[in-house]
Protein backbone atom coordinates (compact mmCIF):
# COMPACT_ATOMS: atom_id res chain seq x y z
CA UNK A 1 0.00 0.00 0.00
CA UNK A 2 1.21 3.51 -0.77
CA UNK A 3 2.49 5.84 1.93
CA UNK A 4 -0.16 8.00 3.61
CA UNK A 5 0.16 11.48 2.12
CA UNK A 6 -2.61 13.22 4.08
CA UNK A 7 0.06 15.43 5.65
CA UNK A 8 0.37 17.24 2.27
CA UNK A 9 -3.13 18.67 2.71
CA UNK A 10 -3.85 18.50 6.45
CA UNK A 11 -0.63 20.20 7.55
CA UNK A 12 -0.80 23.10 5.11
CA UNK A 13 -2.48 26.33 6.17
CA UNK A 14 -3.70 29.34 4.15
CA UNK A 15 -2.18 31.71 6.70
CA UNK A 16 1.31 30.19 6.41
CA UNK A 17 1.27 28.49 9.82
CA UNK A 18 2.10 25.06 8.42
CA UNK A 19 2.54 22.10 10.78
CA UNK A 20 6.05 20.95 11.71
CA UNK A 21 5.32 17.61 10.03
CA UNK A 22 4.27 19.39 6.82
CA UNK A 23 7.45 21.50 6.77
CA UNK A 24 9.72 18.49 7.44
CA UNK A 25 8.05 16.20 4.90
CA UNK A 26 7.78 18.92 2.24
CA UNK A 27 11.50 19.65 2.66
CA UNK A 28 12.27 15.93 2.34
CA UNK A 29 10.05 15.72 -0.76
CA UNK A 30 11.82 18.67 -2.41
CA UNK A 31 15.29 17.35 -1.53
CA UNK A 32 14.42 13.95 -2.99
CA UNK A 33 12.81 15.37 -6.15
CA UNK A 34 15.71 17.73 -6.85
CA UNK A 35 18.26 14.97 -6.24
CA UNK A 36 16.77 13.22 -9.29
CA UNK A 37 16.86 16.32 -11.52
CA UNK A 38 19.68 16.77 -13.99
CA UNK A 39 18.69 20.34 -14.87
CA UNK A 40 18.04 21.95 -11.48
CA UNK A 41 14.36 22.24 -12.35
CA UNK A 42 11.42 19.95 -11.66
CA UNK A 43 7.69 20.04 -12.25
CA UNK A 44 5.98 22.34 -9.74
CA UNK A 45 3.29 20.36 -7.85
CA UNK A 46 1.55 23.46 -6.44
CA UNK A 47 -2.16 24.19 -6.92
CA UNK A 48 -1.42 26.76 -9.63
CA UNK A 49 1.04 24.89 -11.86
CA UNK A 50 -0.17 21.29 -11.26
CA UNK A 51 3.04 19.69 -12.58
CA UNK A 52 2.86 21.52 -15.92
CA UNK A 53 5.64 24.07 -15.32
CA UNK A 54 9.31 23.34 -14.59
CA UNK A 55 10.77 25.61 -11.90
CA UNK A 56 13.84 25.87 -9.66
CA UNK A 57 13.84 24.83 -6.00
CA UNK A 58 13.35 28.34 -4.58
CA UNK A 59 10.34 29.06 -6.78
CA UNK A 60 8.71 25.71 -6.05
CA UNK A 61 9.28 26.12 -2.30
CA UNK A 62 7.56 29.52 -2.41
CA UNK A 63 4.68 28.21 -4.51
CA UNK A 64 4.02 25.18 -2.30
CA UNK A 65 4.21 27.25 0.89
CA UNK A 66 1.92 29.93 -0.52
CA UNK A 67 -0.53 27.76 -2.51
CA UNK A 68 -0.16 24.21 -1.18
CA UNK A 69 0.13 20.97 -3.13
CA UNK A 70 -2.20 20.31 -6.04
CA UNK A 71 -5.23 18.21 -5.08
CA UNK A 72 -4.90 14.44 -5.37
CA UNK A 73 -1.14 14.28 -5.92
CA UNK A 74 -0.54 11.38 -3.58
CA UNK A 75 1.54 9.27 -5.96
CA UNK A 76 4.54 11.41 -6.88
CA UNK A 77 4.74 10.10 -10.42
CA UNK A 78 6.53 13.24 -11.66
CA UNK A 79 8.99 13.24 -8.78
CA UNK A 80 10.51 9.78 -8.71
CA UNK A 81 7.71 7.38 -7.87
CA UNK A 82 6.55 4.90 -10.47
CA UNK A 83 2.97 5.27 -11.56
CA UNK A 84 1.65 1.75 -11.79
CA UNK A 85 -1.49 0.72 -13.53
CA UNK A 86 -2.65 -2.85 -13.76
CA UNK A 87 -2.77 -3.90 -17.38
CA UNK A 88 -6.13 -4.96 -18.79
CA UNK A 89 -7.15 -8.54 -18.12
CA UNK A 90 -4.95 -10.23 -20.69
CA UNK A 91 -3.71 -13.08 -18.55
CA UNK A 92 -5.05 -13.80 -15.08
CA UNK A 93 -1.73 -15.32 -13.98
CA UNK A 94 0.26 -12.24 -14.97
CA UNK A 95 0.46 -10.04 -11.84
CA UNK A 96 3.02 -7.62 -13.29
CA UNK A 97 1.98 -3.97 -13.35
CA UNK A 98 2.20 -1.75 -16.39
CA UNK A 99 4.52 1.22 -15.88
CA UNK A 100 4.10 4.21 -18.19
CA UNK A 101 7.50 5.86 -18.66
CA UNK A 102 6.30 8.65 -20.97
CA UNK A 103 6.83 11.21 -18.19
CA UNK A 104 10.46 10.17 -17.84
CA UNK A 105 11.01 10.62 -21.56
CA UNK A 106 9.32 14.03 -21.57
CA UNK A 107 11.37 15.13 -18.57
CA UNK A 108 14.55 13.99 -20.29
CA UNK A 109 13.89 16.09 -23.40
CA UNK A 110 12.40 19.05 -21.50
CA UNK A 111 15.67 21.05 -21.25
CA UNK A 112 15.90 21.11 -25.05
CA UNK A 113 12.53 22.86 -25.31
CA UNK A 114 12.39 24.80 -22.05
CA UNK A 115 11.18 28.30 -22.82
CA UNK A 116 10.71 30.39 -19.75
CA UNK A 117 8.21 33.20 -20.26
CA UNK A 118 10.95 35.66 -19.23
CA UNK A 119 13.36 34.41 -21.92
CA UNK A 120 13.61 36.50 -25.11
CA UNK A 121 11.85 34.87 -28.08
CA UNK A 122 13.90 32.69 -30.39
CA UNK A 123 14.64 33.90 -33.94
CA UNK A 124 11.96 31.54 -35.28
CA UNK A 125 9.36 33.00 -32.92
CA UNK A 126 10.42 36.54 -33.82
CA UNK A 127 10.06 35.71 -37.53
CA UNK A 128 6.61 34.21 -36.93
CA UNK A 129 5.39 37.35 -35.15
CA UNK A 130 6.90 39.52 -37.90
CA UNK A 131 5.00 37.52 -40.53
CA UNK A 132 1.83 37.64 -38.45
CA UNK A 133 2.06 41.42 -38.20
CA UNK A 134 2.80 41.75 -41.93
CA UNK A 135 -0.25 39.63 -42.76
CA UNK A 136 -2.47 42.25 -41.12
CA UNK A 137 -1.12 45.20 -43.10
CA UNK A 138 -2.77 46.31 -46.38
CA UNK A 139 -1.09 45.46 -49.68
CA UNK A 140 -0.74 49.18 -50.53
CA UNK A 141 -2.13 52.55 -49.44
CA UNK A 142 -5.11 52.40 -51.87
CA UNK A 143 -6.71 49.25 -50.44
CA UNK A 144 -7.82 47.64 -47.21
CA UNK A 145 -7.09 44.14 -48.54
CA UNK A 146 -4.34 42.49 -46.52
CA UNK A 147 -1.64 40.22 -47.87
CA UNK A 148 -3.17 37.28 -46.03
CA UNK A 149 -6.63 37.96 -47.51
CA UNK A 150 -5.15 38.32 -51.01
CA UNK A 151 -3.17 35.08 -50.83
CA UNK A 152 -6.17 33.27 -49.36
CA UNK A 153 -8.42 34.44 -52.21
CA UNK A 154 -5.78 33.53 -54.79
CA UNK A 155 -5.48 30.01 -53.37
CA UNK A 156 -9.28 29.68 -53.35
CA UNK A 157 -9.40 30.62 -57.05
CA UNK A 158 -6.60 28.17 -57.82
CA UNK A 159 -8.38 25.41 -55.97
CA UNK A 160 -11.78 26.12 -57.48
CA UNK A 161 -10.77 26.62 -61.12
CA UNK A 162 -7.55 24.55 -61.44
CA UNK A 163 -5.72 27.14 -63.49
CA UNK A 164 -3.01 28.58 -61.26
CA UNK A 165 -0.17 27.36 -63.50
CA UNK A 166 -1.95 28.86 -66.51
CA UNK A 167 -2.50 32.10 -64.62
CA UNK A 168 1.19 32.49 -63.91
CA UNK A 169 2.38 31.47 -67.38
CA UNK A 170 -0.15 33.20 -69.70
CA UNK A 171 -2.46 35.59 -67.78
CA UNK A 172 -3.48 37.44 -70.98
CA UNK A 173 -4.80 34.23 -72.59
CA UNK A 174 -7.20 33.29 -69.77
CA UNK A 175 -10.89 33.72 -70.50
CA UNK A 176 -11.73 35.65 -67.31
CA UNK A 177 -15.43 35.60 -68.14
CA UNK A 178 -15.59 31.82 -67.85
CA UNK A 179 -13.39 31.84 -64.73
CA UNK A 180 -16.04 33.69 -62.77
CA UNK A 181 -18.70 31.02 -63.49
CA UNK A 182 -18.97 27.84 -61.47
CA UNK A 183 -17.56 24.75 -63.20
Amino acid sequence: MAEDRNWMYNGWSHNGAHSDEWVAKTTAFLNHAFSLSKTGKIRCPCRKHENFKFLDKTSITKDICRLGFMPGYEVWEHHGEASTMVAPEEDEDDDRAYVDRMDEMLEAIQPEFDLNSEDPPTPEVQMFFKLLKASEEPLHEHTKVTLLAFVTQLLAIKSKYFFFKQLLQRPAEIDWGSASKSP
